[in-house]
């Protein structure tokens, strides 16, 4: 089976007198665009590495889901992010919108997709590892990274004509491409290969002998945008976490696979890391889900990919689910959740009227009338959290719906992991 991606529109700009093509010369959308909805090609790698067939996720005629690989720079509050604007509309239109998380990690608040109405996905690694091996004296041998980055200077070119030089930072590529040396190996801080357009390993400085498997993915890649956000603490950030460490895709011809302007080493297939390579991870299986299921809303399939996610160790992390939010994403599983949260649109727009009644120059992007008010964490969503103060006693109560898209006559019963110590948590009704 094959599938095709169709382009809905391209458009070229022209900006300072210089005309800009819409053609893909970066690499990065061909990128995305390709494990969303690529086709199935055999014998796919980048000059033999990660060698398999590669295929994108399914799609079909029609346009329920948005997939959106990009982010702004800097955090804006809601009624002013152009991203969050846009998606408001296509929620309201009943579009589901994926967006990446970003790679500002591992800081908190560092995550830029907030919006309730967005599905937000942060990166895990895969249990494969692309390497390098580097020969010491004695035979020792280390595992590294291949990985490319760009900082700051460590030449001496009069000393490193012809020989491998060890960095304690990262080096200017151009300063690299200047110099005899035949090879460079700097630290990395990152754990993950990139592509590089010269011979050049990273050590990584927390496991200098990693195998080819890694037995223990996936794990939180370090990049991956962290939540909360400071315009919003009631809401969970990200809300899911899929694959996107040194993932296998198609690529733009005209594209340099390292990023590199004078790299003129062109590929069909390329090596790429990042939460753009996450996104259409969670697309296509959002994709899948709606093939058994195409009568469910955008909110019915977003909490069918979330609760049943699998959790990843909250130990591991001190952002617990600030960094992997309900978890990893598990397709087949989606298909049957059971219950599911179905969050009206009428109930976004209580958030949005509730931010911009306190957000001077801020505008209801929509026809409809704005209702009552209402909080993050009073809408009918898929995880729950709260702000509180510390050192402080609470209550407080998560009012939520569920709905049974299992069969007619099933019984849940609700039960409650984790340590109760602290906490005293129950559920009413505790069986359904």
């Amino acid at each position: 089976m094959h599938y095709i991606v169709s382009i809905i529109g391209a458009r070229s700009y022209i900006v300072d007198s210089k005309e800009l093509s819409a053609r893909d010369t970066v690499g990065h959308e061909t990128h995305v665009a390709s494990v969303l909805a690529g086709n199935q090609v055999r014998h796919s790698s980048y000059h033999g590495l990660a060698h398999r067939i590669a295929r994108g996720g399914a799609i079909a005629d029609g346009f329920d889901i948005i997939s959106i690989s990009l982010g702004n720079d800097d955090p804006l509050e809601l009624t002013f992010d152009p991203i969050a604007i846009r998606e408001f509309h296509a929620i309201e239109r009943g579009i589901l919108t994926v967006n990446s998380a970003g790679n500002k990690g591992p800081s908190r608040a560092s995550i830029n997709s907030y919006a309730p109405w967005i599905f937000t996905v942060a990166t895990s690694d895969i249990d494969r590892k692309i390497i390098d091996k580097l020969l010491l004296g004695k035979d020792a041998t280390l595992v590294v990274s291949s990985y490319r980055n760009y900082v700051i200077e460590c030449l001496e070119s009069s000393l490193i004509d012809h020989k491998v030089v060890l960095c304690d930072q990262e080096p200017i590529l151009e300063e690299v491409k200047k110099s005899r040396a035949s090879g460079f190996i700097y630290p990395s801080l990152d754990n993950y290969s990139m592509v590089m357009p010269l011979p050049v390993v990273a050590l990584s400085r927390d496991d200098l002998n990693s195998p080819v498997d890694n037995p223990g993915a996936p794990f939180v890649a370090p990049f991956s945008s962290r939540g909360p956000r400071i315009y919003m603490h009631d809401m969970i950030k990200p809300d899911i976490i899929a694959p996107g460490v040194e993932i296998l895709a198609a690529y733009s011809s005209i594209g340099s696979p390292s990023g590199i302007t004078w790299d003129k080493n062109f590929v069909e297939f390329s090596i790429l890391s990042g939460t753009s390579m996450a996104c259409p991870h969670v697309d296509a299986v959002a994709a899948f889900v709606k093939s058994f299921h195409p009568e469910w809303s955008p909110s019915a399939i977003k909490s069918a990919l979330m609760t049943t996610a699998w959790e990843l160790s909250a130990s591991l992390y001190s952002e617990a689910e600030f960094a992997y939010g309900s978890g990893h994403i598990d397709p087949l599983k989606a298909t049957t959740p059971g219950l599911v949260y179905e969050t009206s649109f009428q109930e976004y727009l209580k958030i949005w009227c509730n931010i911009s009644r306190s957000t001077p120059g801020s505008v209801i992007p929509t026809s409809s009338s704005c209702p009552t008010k209402s909080t993050a964490k009073d809408i009918n969503y898929h995880s729950m959290v709260v702000q509180v103060k510390v050192g402080a006693s609470f209550a407080v109560a998560f009012p939520r719906t569920v709905t049974n898209v299992g069969r007619a006559n099933s019984t849940y019963v609700a039960h409650i992991e984790g340590e109760p110590s602290k906490l005293h948590v129950s559920v009413e009704p505790d069986t359904l």
